[in-house]
């Protein structure tokens, strides 16, 4: 009988541990990104360099640990550029700020500037997430608010 509640012991603790651990991925899958300002701090010929602020809110009870981030914004669905997000660790139900340097493609950006319509912009990427000793890639887009486009396309 020992050796029967013993296994029963195990079995529940590798659910608990599954469950927990499927929420987590769960809330890491739900985190929240923003862009808090975008500032043009160099601008040639063929590319501006934008200096991003973005903030990222953790839903889960764990610290998530976010990879190197490459990420694509796109306007109306057209290749604006790519930026890189360094690593970070987001602390549980918390919220950390990053700054991500962007490089845009004038051509594309001028057409737009120009426009009084507010373009569809989308950020897009995929993140790798170091949670205790499991590594996930969690994809992630984000559409800017209308007054977060105008200030990006207008390089405020």
């Amino acid at each position: 009988m020992e050796r029967r509640s013993k296994i029963v012991i195990i079995v529940c603790v590798i659910v608990a541990v599954g469950i927990f651990a499927y929420s987590q991925y769960l809330s890491a899958t739900h985190l929240s990104i923003s862009i808090l300002e975008s500032k043009a701090v160099q601008r040639n010929d063929n590319n501006s360099l934008y200096n991003m602020t973005l903030q990222f809110k953790n839903p889960s009870l764990l610290p998530l640990n976010v990879g190197k981030t490459d990420f694509i914004i796109t306007i109306n669905d057209e290749n604006l550029g790519t930026g890189t997000l360094k690593p970070l660790v987001i602390p549980p139900m918390g919220k950390i700020t990053s700054q991500a340097p962007f490089t845009a493609d004038n051509a594309v950006l001028y057409k737009y500037d120009k426009s009084n319509s507010v373009p569809n912009i989308k950020l897009t990427g995929t993140s790798k997430y170091e949670i205790l000793i499991i590594s996930v890639n969690v994809p992630f887009t984000y559409y800017p608010t209308e007054q977060e486009a105008r200030e990006f396309i207008h390089g405020s």
